[in-house]
Parts: structure tokens; sequence; C-alpha cells
């Protein structure tokens, strides 16, 4: 049979020999000095190689970061003013606007107990909510300000896009809770369209600004705004634009 031929006495000390062979080679290998041994693969912050040979194609990109403020920071001086200027939405919950008690007739809530909203804050996406009501200006709106998380960035030093238009979509919906919805029912968003400005920081005290813009039969168009600063007092944000529709 095939394995037994393969020990007769001339294949034995074939094998004998090609055995003693290799474990002369393992001996060789094993006494080699430390400095001939291939050392671990390093890591650095901007690339990383298994060997000196080996050629890295990961392109590094140099961007300058934004200036950020710590969760602990300071309210920023023109957030104070407006919450001493503005009444909240929800006083029952000036700091968790999501969680007050709305009434059909008068303020009607978008939230239910399973809001996104309570995870996001509960995970350090936002600190310091404010949802505030202005209706005494040339345009009537709604104002939430926050702080963005440390860990919020898509891009290094920058919040992530996505959480970007959350809030944007966020605010419209209560925009048209507080001045549309008393009056046609509830609604719901049909279209958002963004157009990202600039790069806005993490942990940064934001304002994110909506009013009611054009009604056209079920169609309604919220302006929106997100801003760095206190809000500009034309009648229109220059934001994005969210379109809800009664149904």
């Amino acid at each position: 049979r095939p394995r037994a031929r393969m020990f007769r006495p001339g294949c034995r000390r074939v094998f004998d020999r090609m055995h003693a062979m290799a474990r002369g080679a393992g001996a060789r290998v094993g006494a080699a000095s430390p400095s001939a041994r291939v050392a671990p693969p390093t890591s650095s912050s901007s690339s990383s190689s298994s060997s000196s040979r080996q050629t890295s194609h990961r392109r590094t990109t140099t961007t300058r970061r934004h200036a950020s403020s710590g969760s602990d920071a300071p309210i920023a001086s023109w957030i104070e003013s407006l919450a001493d200027r503005l009444p909240p939405r929800f006083p029952d919950a000036p700091d968790t606007y999501w969680r007050g008690a709305g009434s059909p007739t008068g303020n009607p809530q978008v939230h239910g107990e399973d809001s996104i909203l309570d995870l996001l804050h509960a995970s350090g996406a936002f600190h310091r909510p404010r949802l505030m009501v202005d209706e005494g200006g040339a345009r009537r709106r709604v104002m939430l300000s926050l702080r963005t998380g440390t860990r919020t960035a898509g891009h290094p030093g920058w919040t992530h896009g996505g959480l970007t238009s959350l809030l944007m979509d966020e605010i419209a919906g209560q925009a048209f809770a507080h001045f549309v919805q008393p009056a046609r029912g509830l609604g719901v968003t049909a279209n958002l369209t963004v157009d990202y400005a600039s790069p806005l920081p993490t942990a940064k005290d934001l304002l994110v600004v909506a009013g009611v813009g054009n009604v056209d039969g079920r169609k309604v168009w919220i302006d929106v705004e997100v801003r760095d600063g206190p809000p500009r007092d034309g009648d229109r944000p220059s934001g994005g634009d969210d379109t809800a529709g009664d149904d």
C-alpha cells in the first residue's frame, strides 16, 4: 500500500535526514540575535505600518480645528440674555422640554415617552437644552439653545452633520406644533433640505432657530438656521428648509 512503501528502509533514512535538517534549521533560527528579529508593528496618531519597508496608502489631511468649550464651561452671555427675555415653550420642563406636558388647544407636545432626545441627552450628545418662543418680533419663531457634547464629531473637532440636521428637523417640528398645529392638526416632515455653510465645533454653545415660512394648501415651509451666536434680527433665517404636511 502507498503508506507502507513510504517507510521502506531507504525511505526511512531519507525521512530521518530531512527531519534532522529541519531541527538544525530551527535551532539556528532560535539562536539568532534579537536585533535580527522583526519588530512588532507600531502605531502613531497620523499613520501606521507593519514594517519599515511597507508603504502606507493612508492619506492624512491637516485641517484647522475650531475653538470648543467644555461642557462645564460657563454659559455664553448671549444665551443667558435670551433665556431672560424669552419664555420657555414648556414651563413645566424648561431643562428637558421633550418631557413637558402639552395641551391640544394651547401648546401641543411633539414627543412622547419614547423620544430620541431623552437618549441623546442622557448619553451626553448635548447639554443645557432650553426651548424658547419668540412671538414679539417681526416673525414668530422658536429657538433651542444647547451645548453640543465633546463626542459628537464627524471630522475631529467638528459636530457631525447628521446631528445638525436632526436638530434642525426637531425644531422645525416644534415650530409647526406651536404655530400651525393648533389650527390645522398634526403634521410630519415631508422633505428636509440642508445647506452646510461652515463646520460647527463640538462642545460649543449653539442656537437653532425655526420660523414658519410659506403655507400652500397642505404644505407648510419651515425655515431653520443653526448658529453659534445670537439670532439675527432679520425676518427670515438663511439656513435649511423643512417642509411639513398635514398628514
